[in-house]
């Protein structure tokens, strides 16, 4: 089944949160492609998922260059739910760190936002094998487009049914 991977992924990285006792008290999921694991791991975790939009890419289509300047919308931060839950630690997910322009645009502003009593980590499913930037943690390190359940479909190269079933995180 094409989703046991990413199912497992999902799994593993819940474990390795709770393994480094990170005090988390939710996840924000970077849009689009980081909602579906932002979830998944807040509901194993049994915390709140929020989201912030952010995009990187002149368009949404496959094998689009990225352009390094990231455009970002942190409003839906603003909800007073929101605003109760992100304390602690906050886990900051996407789907797959590519040259890691999000993470490093977002994660000053988020600090900004959030105030200086919120540590952040970021978690991502795939470490682009050629970025400069590592995640706090991840599963898979990849050198070519990875299409995920959620995206439409289409005929890439590589789908997470073709990514090994994880055993084990990979850290920064």
């Amino acid at each position: 089944m094409q989703l046991d991977a990413y199912e497992r992924a999902i799994e593993v990285l819940a474990d390795a949160v709770r393994q480094r006792n990170w005090p988390i008290t939710a996840t924000i999921g970077i849009a689009n492609g980081g909602l579906a694991p932002a979830r998944g791991i807040s509901e194993l975790l049994h915390i709140p998922s929020y989201h912030v939009n952010a995009k990187h890419n002149p368009t949404d289509a496959t094998y689009t260059e990225a352009t390094g300047t990231v455009t970002y919308d942190l409003s839906p931060l603003t909800t007073r739910p929101a605003r109760r839950s992100l304390g602690g630690t906050v886990l900051i997910v996407d789907d797959i760190c590519g040259t890691g322009a999000t993470f490093a645009t977002l994660l000053p502003e988020l600090g900004v936002h959030l105030g200086p009593d919120v540590a952040l980590r970021t978690v991502a499913l795939c470490r682009n094998a050629g970025g400069v930037f590592d995640p706090d943690l991840w599963i898979w390190t990849v050198d070519d487009w990875v299409w995920f359940p959620w995206e439409p479909t289409l005929a890439a190269e590589t789908t997470v049914a073709d990514l090994p079933i994880p055993s084990r995180v990979r850290t920064a």
